[in-house]
């Protein structure tokens, strides 16, 4: 942990699977009996045990960095768990977004302040944490956008502002009726003139902590409306359909998502995109037909073939 400078949220999150999982099966061996097949097992039993694909890669992966650390300390003189077949989140069943209907329904006995933050969420396409992390001052009301600079994290309970997920800040145009509606509540909590003052906030006025808002407003409000298990992440998938349906690029919608490259937007949100292959079947039939009906002559390679017969 001492070579690594993780945020404190991955610094929580590498201590527990250290202490969950790591440290009860590994924790007494010597680094040089740690073979191959060890670690084959010990992947195995997670994966017995019920756990996430993704999940079980999330453990192993530490696994991997500490054997590479005593690789390079001259311990052991190879990494066993180059070789290992880490399981892959291959057949996972894609997100079905909410409808806008879904979400007025979802929010529509939530206090204002509630209702806002999932109406912000929906419309905007921040994470928790960046909602969360949003001061006054990163409203952009002449131009109606919001510049996402920070976040908050819970390592070991504690609300702690960062940066933004990959370090990446952003600027994400807002919808008018979202503004107003922001607008309407900083005037009333009257801090519209403050630009520290955050623009949501715990009930008691402290920051924002989504490990209270998750199981006490959302998660009853997703089972009491029938909507099986939506998540608040799945917020951000709801934009992206949005988006997609406006016919938005990829690229834009990498940018507004904050991904770090086209690929993970693709990869997450790809089938989603309308299907356009009879489309784009149709499209090379009719440059087929319009370059032959132009063609006032024979192509020269193939004149030159038939000379040759």
């Amino acid at each position: 942990m001492k070579t690594l400078d993780p945020t404190p949220s991955t610094k929580a999150n590498y201590e527990s699977i250290l202490n969950r999982h790591l440290l009860p099966s590994l924790g007494q061996m010597e680094v040089s009996r740690i073979q191959w097949l060890t670690l084959e097992n010990l992947k195995n039993s997670l994966l017995e045990k019920g756990l996430h694909p993704k999940t079980v890669r999330n453990i192993m992966n530490p696994v991997s960095g500490i054997l590479k650390t005593a690789v390079r300390d001259g311990a052991i003189a190879g990494n066993p768990s180059r070789e290992l077949s880490i399981p892959k989140n291959r057949n996972s069943t894609p997100v079905r977004p909410a409808s806008p209907e879904e979400i007025l329904d979802l929010t529509a006995e939530m206090t204002p302040a509630d209702r806002l933050l999932v109406l912000f969420a929906t419309f905007s396409g921040l994470r928790a944490g960046e909602c969360g992390g949003l001061q006054v001052g990163d409203l952009d009301f002449a131009n109606r956008r919001v510049h996402v600079v920070r976040s908050i994290t819970e390592p070991h309970g504690i609300a702690q502002l960062k940066e933004p997920k990959n370090g990446k800040n952003r600027t994400v145009p807002l919808p008018p009726f979202l503004m107003k509606q922001l607008t309407e509540h900083l005037e009333d909590r009257g801090v519209t003139a403050d630009p520290t003052a955050q623009v949501f906030t715990s009930p008691d006025g402290g920051l924002y902590r989504h490990s209270n808002f998750y199981p006490r407003i959302f998660k009853p409000a997703v089972k009491a409306h029938g909507l099986g298990g939506f998540k608040f992440h799945h917020l951000r998938h709801t934009y992206a359909s949005l988006l997609i349906e406006q016919g938005a690029h990829p690229r834009v919608i990498m940018d507004r998502m904050g991904h770090s490259n086209i690929q993970i937007t693709m990869n997450i949100y790809g089938h989603l995109f309308p299907a356009e292959d009879e489309a784009t079947i149709d499209g090379l039939e009719r440059a087929f037909i319009k370059a032959n009906e132009r063609a006032s002559r024979p192509v020269r390679g193939l004149r030159l073939i038939q000379e040759i017969a």
